[in-house]
C-alpha cells in the first residue's frame, strides 16, 4: 500500500516529547511511511514512491541509489535510528545501496525532501531517508520468516523482543537473503544482525548492527547483459559496523540535554574485469581490484527548552573521518598500484527556533559547518504550516544546502580530482492538503537550483567534473481513500531537469513517475493487493552504447496476505506480474516475472 510521504515542515524538535537523533531535529505532520515488505530490500519498498526514483541494474546486486525529486543519489542523506549511513569512499559519491538494507527490523520509514543541511550538515540537498528500528515490544515474543523465490532466492530472518525492566526494552534480529540469479551473472547475498537497547523506546538508546554483503553483477557503464563486451561479472564484498549511543537528561524549568556518539565503520573488496572502450574512448575501463576501509566518529550536544509557545534548540556537532583505499590497475601489458588516504574533521553549530500557535507553525534553522580545510559554510531554513478551515492547510519551506566532495570524487585513481568544489544548492516547496474522514488530497511543487554539481563524463577520459548551474522543478499530486474493507492511493509527479549551462542531459532522472495501489481486505484473514507504477523514459550511458534514451515501463505487482492462524501467516507475491521488458540502465534488463511465497510465525 502506498502511505503518504512524511513531509518536513518544522525542524525543531520541540514537541511536547522530543525525539533526539544525530544530527537531527525534525518534527514531520505525516507519519513515518509504513514498511510494506520486510523481505525486499530498502530499495523494493521505496521503489512505488513517485518523488524516489531508484534504479537496480541486475536486481538486488546492483547499486540502488536514491533519486529523490530529479537530485543526484548522494544528495540524499539516509538515516538509521539517526545516524547516517553514507559515507566518503562509495563509488556514487557518498550515496547509499539501499539494496543493502533491508526491511525486517525496521519500525517505519520517514520520505523528507526538503534542502536539510541547515539539521543535518553536508549531504542533505535533497533530503533525508530516515529509517527507525522497530521498538521493543510490550511482551516478550519472537518472530520467524522466511521466503523462497523463483530463479533461486531464498531468505530467513529471526527477531527477539521484549521489555528488561525499568523501562527498557530489547530488540535483536537477524537474517540472511539470497536474491538468486535475477538477470544474468547477478548474485547477492546479505547477512545482517542488529541489537538495540532502549529506554522508553525514543529515549536513551544502544544501537550495535552489522551487515556482511557478497554480491557479483556485470560493472557500471559496461553495457550489462545486453551490451557487455567482458561477460565476466564484477565481484564485490562490503562488511559494515555501526554503533550509536544516546541519551536525554533533564535539566529541569522544560529544559534538557541530549548527547549523542556514533561510529560507523565499513570494508569494501571489489575485483573488476573493467568495461571495453569505444571509438570515442578506445581505452575503456582498465581491470581493476581494489579494497577501502572508512571509519566516521560523530558526536553532539544540544541544549533544547521553551518560553510559552516559542522553543529552541541550540547545540554543536564535531566529526572525524578517514578514509583509504589499496588495489591495483590492469592494463594488460602492464599493471599499476594504486593508493590514497584521506582524513577531514569537522565542526559545526546549529541554532533553530520553532512557534507553535492555533493557525499553524513556523520555524528557523541555522547552521555553520567548517568541514577540514575548506571555508566554512552556512545553511538557514525557514518553514511553516497555516491551517485555512475546512481540514485545508498550506505547507511552504525554503533552505540552503551544501556537499563536500567525497573522498572517492577527490582520490579515486582512474577518475579522481583533486580539484573538485563542494556542492552546493537552494530549493523551496509548497503544498496545499486536504485532509477528510476518509479521504487525503495533496497538491505540491518545489524548485531547485544546484551549483558545482559533481557528475561523471566518459570522453575524452573517464572523469569528474563540476557541472556550473542545474535546474530540478517539480509538481506532484496524491490522493488516498478508504472505504470499508478498501484503500485506495494515487500519485504521480513531474519533473523538468536540465542544465543551465547548456551541458548534456542529466542522466536516470524519469520526467513522469506515477503509482496506483490498491488493497482490499477480503475478510479479517485474507487481503489482497494490487500495484502499478509507471516510469517515463529517461537517458542514461555505457561506454559500448554510448548515450542512450531508454524506454518508459509499467510495473505490476499482486499480493495475497492470508492469516492462517493467531501465530502464523503466509504470503505470495509477484512482481512484474505481466513480464514486462524494460533497462533499469543501459544495457542492464529488468529482472523477469518473479513470485515470492513468505512465512512468519510470531508467538
Amino acid at each position: 500500500m502506498l502511505a503518504p510521504l512524511a513531509v518536513t515542515l518544522a525542524l525543531v524538535a520541540v514537541t511536547d516529547a522530543p525525539v533526539t537523533v544525530t544530527g537531527s531535529r525534525v518534527a514531520a505532520t505525516d507519519g513515518p511511511l509504513a514498511v510494506t515488505d520486510s523481505a525486499l530490500s530498502l530499495a523494493g519498498s521505496l521503489a512505488r514512491q513517485p518523488a524516489l526514483f531508484v534504479a537496480q541494474p541486475g536486481g538486488r546486486s546492483g547499486f540502488a541509489a536514491a533519486t529523490l525529486d530529479g537530485a543526484d543519489p548522494n544528495f540524499t542523506l539516509v538515516l538509521f535510528d539517526g545516524v547516517p549511513l553514507n559515507n566518503a569512499t562509495s563509488s556514487r559519491g557518498g550515496a547509499v545501496n539501499l539494496n543493502e538494507i533491508s526491511g525486517f527490523g525496521l519500525g517505519g520509514i520517514a520520505l523528507l525532501p526538503a534542502s536539510l543541511s541547515a539539521v543535518h550538515g553536508s549531504g542533505a540537498l535533497a533530503g533525508v531517508i530516515a529509517l527507525t528500528p522497530a521498538p521493543a515490544a510490550s511482551q516478550f515474543g519472537t518472530e520467524i520468516q522466511g521466503h523462497a523465490l523463483t530463479r533461486g532466492g531464498f531468505g530467513g530472518a529471526l527477531g527477539l523482543s521484549g521489555p528488561l525492566g525499568g523501562g527498557w526494552g530489547l530488540s535483536l534480529s537477524g537474517e540472511i537473503a539470497d536474491d538468486g540469479e535475477a538477470t544474468p551473472e547477478a548474485g547477492f547475498t546479505a547477512r545482517t544482525a542488529m541489537l538495540r537497547i532502549a529506554r522508553n523506546n525514543d529515549g536513551d538508546r544502544l544501537l550495535l548492527r552489522f551487515n556482511d554483503i557478497d554480491s557479483k553483477g556485470f560493472p557500471d557503464a559496461s553495457g550489462g547483459a545486453l551490451a557487455a563486451v567482458r561477460r565476466t561479472p564484477e565481484t564485490r564484498r562490503a562488511r559494515e559496523f555501526l554503533a550509536a549511543i544516546r541519551t536525554r537528561q533533564g535539566l529541569g524549568g522544560g529544559w534538557a540535554l541530549d548527547l549523542n556518539a556514533s561510529w560507523l565503520g565499513r570494508d569494501d573488496g571489489l575485483a573488476s574485469p573493467g568495461v571495453a572502450g569505444n571509438a570515442g574512448n578506445p581505452g575503456g575501463l582498465p581491470a581493476s581490484s581494489d579494497t577501502t576501509r572508512y571509519d566516521r566518529f560523530l558526536g553532539q550536544a544540544s541544549l533544547t527548552g521553551a518560553t510559552g509557545p516559542l522553543k529552541l534548540a541550540v547545540g554543536i556537532e564535531g566529526s572525524a573521518e578517514q578514509g583509504s583505499a589499496k588495489g591495483l590497475l590492469d592494463f594488460g601489458f602492464f599493471s599499476l598500484p594504486t593508493e590514497y588516504r584521506l582524513r577531514r574533521d569537522g565542526i559545526a553549530g546549529f541554532a533553530e527556533l520553532a512557534h507553535q500557535g492555533r493557525a499553524g507553525s513556523a520555524s528557523a534553522a541555522l547552521r555553520l559547518d567548517r568541514i577540514g580545510s575548506l571555508p566554512a559554510r552556512l545553511s538557514g531554513r525557514l518553514a511553516g504550516t497555516w491551517r485555512i478551515g475546512s481540514g485545508w492547510q498550506v505547507e511552504a519551506s525554503a533552505g540552503s544546502s551544501f556537499k563536500a566532495a567525497s573522498f572517492y570524487a577527490l582520490a579515486n585513481p582512474l577518475v579522481g580530482n583533486p580539484a573538485l568544489r563542494p556542492e552546493s544548492g537552494r530549493r523551496a516547496d509548497a503544498a496545499i492538503v486536504w485532509q477528510g474522514d476518509a479521504t487525503r488530497i495533496r497538491l505540491s511543487g518545489f524548485v531547485s537550483r544546484y551549483r558545482d554539481l559533481i557528475d561523471f563524463v566518459f570522453n575524452p577520459a573517464p572523469s569528474l567534473i563540476n557541472r556550473g548551474r542545474v535546474a530540478v522543478d517539480g509538481v506532484a499530486a496524491s490522493l488516498h481513500r478508504e472505504w470499508p474493507g478498501l484503500t485506495l492511493d494515487l500519485a504521480a509527479q513531474h519533473l523538468w531537469p536540465r542544465d543551465l549551462a547548456g551541458g548534456p542531459g542529466l542522466l536516470q532522472r524519469p520526467r513522469w513517475r506515477a503509482n496506483a495501489a490498491l488493497r482490499w481486505q477480503a475478510d479479517p484473514a485474507l487481503s489482497l493487493g494490487l500495484n502499478a507504477g509507471h516510469v517515463g523514459a529517461r537517458d542514461d550511458e555505457a561506454l559500448p552504447t554510448g548515450r542512450v534514451r531508454l524506454s518508459p515501463y509499467v510495473a505490476l505487482a499482486a499480493d495475497a496476505r492470508w492469516q492462517a492462524s493467531r501465530h502464523i501467516a503466509l504470503r505470495l507475491v509477484a512482481d512484474n506480474l505481466i513480464d514486462a521488458d524494460w533497462q533499469d540502465a543501459a544495457g542492464f534488463p529488468a529482472p523477469p516475472l518473479r513470485v515470492r511465497i513468505e512465512a512468519s510465525s510470531r508467538f
